[in-house]
């Protein structure tokens, strides 16, 4: 919903469904993957006497055959009673019935009306490059048109045309734990984000659309190939990096707010024994705002476990 490299570190609100039309997209191939090391994504630890929660930083899109299994992470996996994900919906029935109106405009506006006239032609370009008519835009916000425009952006970097075929470590780790028959959960509500992105301010909201759209236009695939190759081998410090550019309002709605919420969850989760694994967006645990910073600033050490 950011600019293509924020939104592999980010969690979005929700994922759209990007059906493909004539396009470039609909005709490309996935793009071979080239990986000279072993995946080693950082992974924490949070306990106490009989509770462990093992915290791993995950990337929601990845092109496929993108390799970030570790020895470490798959021990977790079997070790865990539960998994925790930002957000879960286990099929279509378990949307929550409000959530798709919320990416609505209650009036419609076309789209290039909302950007400078010197912005025209290039969102124009972009949009036509892409899976969506023009006119599907003007009934959505501004946020939500961005994350279009950045996710259409990362799905052609990858050769691919549909989510489904660049499933992140969510998509996997859900399979895995339902065939385990183990518990999923989420840690927030997703329309409590989705009416956080809408309360942006309307300038904020259009900051992050010029910005998708200068992604799309420079091609989003070697920032996108470099951020999963810094998240696969463990460097997380310098996934911060990624969050640097956002607009203040929309790190505070995405970043901050978000991460401190999570932390008071995460406090009264150590009451309850037994072993979890969270898996959240990278960019949330990582920079002076991460999850770990407030959970030590509450007394809470977190330590580095890969």
């Amino acid at each position: 919903m950011i600019s293509p490299a924020p939104v592999q570190a980010i969690e979005p609100a929700a994922k759209p469904a990007i059906s493909a039309q004539s396009s470039p997209q609909a005709e490309a191939q996935p793009s071979p993957v080239v990986q000279d090391y072993e995946p080693r994504p950082a992974l924490w630890l949070l306990e106490d006497a009989d509770t462990k929660i093992y915290i791993l930083g995950t990337i929601h899109v990845l092109p496929p055959g993108f390799r970030w299994r570790s020895p470490a992470i798959d021990r977790v996996i079997e070790r865990a009673d539960e998994l925790v994900l930002e957000t879960y919906q286990e099929g279509e029935d378990d949307v929550p019935p409000e959530a798709p109106g919320l990416f609505a405009l209650e009036t419609p506006r076309p789209i290039l009306d909302r950007v400078p006239a010197d912005k025209r032609d290039a969102l124009a370009k972009v949009i036509e490059a892409g899976p969506l008519p023009i006119e599907a835009y003007a009934g959505l916000r501004t946020w939500a048109a961005a994350l279009m425009i950045g996710m259409a952006g990362i799905l052609e970097g990858y050769g691919v045309d549909d989510p489904d075929d660049a499933p992140g470590v969510e998509e996997r780790l859900e399979a895995d734990f339902e065939a385990a028959g183990k518990p999923i959960g989420q840690i927030e509500d997703p329309v409590d984000v989705l009416k956080s992105l809408n309360a942006l301010p309307e300038e904020t909201q259009l900051e992050l659309l010029l910005s998708s759209v200068d992604e799309a236009g420079a091609d989003p695939a070697p920032q996108a190939s470099e951020d999963h190759d810094i998240w696969a081998q463990g460097r997380a410090e310098a996934l911060a990096d990624s969050l640097e550019d956002l607009p203040p309002a929309l790190f505070d709605a995405l970043v901050r707010r978000r991460n401190a919420a999570w932390t008071e969850w995460l406090a009264q989760r150590l009451e309850k024994p037994g072993t979890m694994l969270l898996a959240v967006g990278a960019g949330h645990l990582a920079g002076p705002s991460s999850v770990q910073k407030m959970l030590e600033a509450r007394g809470l050490p977190v330590k580095r476990v890969d």
